[in-house]
């Protein structure tokens, strides 16, 4: 007969435990959200540009915006969650693409902004955010979100794009990850990206 077990399990990968249930018998989901669970153990983290910056055009190797770098040997998979990106002014440029690129080449970043981790007090992220640094290689885009418009410079259209990953993107140890836009824009926009740390 099927029995259930109240608690986080502890499984291997392949193995057959008990269905979670509650303290009163209920099948329990992902309860609390989401994310909780992963919050609640210190593995989730964010970081977000705290006002308007630069964005480099397209897939350069020099890249401007907001890059997060998982240090060789970090010993962490970077599960990438959420991404955004919103402008506070008009475009100066007809339209920019918003999505996500990858990439390795990662030895000349450095700790320019500190990741936060979603339960306070937690402990600090294995990653490298930097917001300006030249990649050894050239990174690839690996998915669009939407197009950011403009009627003219004083005309915005459109406030921002919110992308839900899910998990669908891990980055690696020696790799990183950046929102990727189509065009150069100056002091338009806030970028954030909401991911979790897990042994490799």
């Amino acid at each position: 007969m099927g029995y259930g077990k109240v608690g986080v399990q502890s499984l291997a990968n392949g193995a057959v435990g008990p269905l979670r249930i509650d303290g009163r018998g209920n099948l329990k989901g992902a309860g609390g959200g989401r994310y909780a669970e992963a919050t609640l153990a210190g593995r989730m983290f964010a970081i977000a540009n705290q006002a308007v910056l630069n964005v480099t055009a397209g897939l350069a190797a020099t890249y401007t915006g907001l890059a997060l770098v998982n240090p060789v040997g970090s010993g962490k998979n970077l599960i990438i969650h959420e991404m955004g990106a919103v402008n506070e002014i008009a475009l100066p440029t007809a339209a920019c693409v918003f999505g996500v690129m990858t990439g390795a080449g990662i030895s000349a970043a450095t700790a320019v902004l500190t990741p936060r981790n979603r339960l306070t007090g937690g402990p600090a992220s294995k990653a490298y955010v930097d917001s300006a640094v030249v990649f050894t290689e050239a990174p690839v885009l690996e998915q669009v979100f939407g197009t950011f418009h403009t009627g003219a410079v004083t005309t915005a259209i459109g406030s921002g794009f919110y992308a839900i990953l899910d998990g669908s993107l891990v980055i690696t140890p020696g790799y990183h990850v950046c929102p990727y836009m189509s065009a150069v824009n100056n002091a338009t926009f806030q970028l954030s990206i909401l991911w979790e740390e897990v042994d490799t």
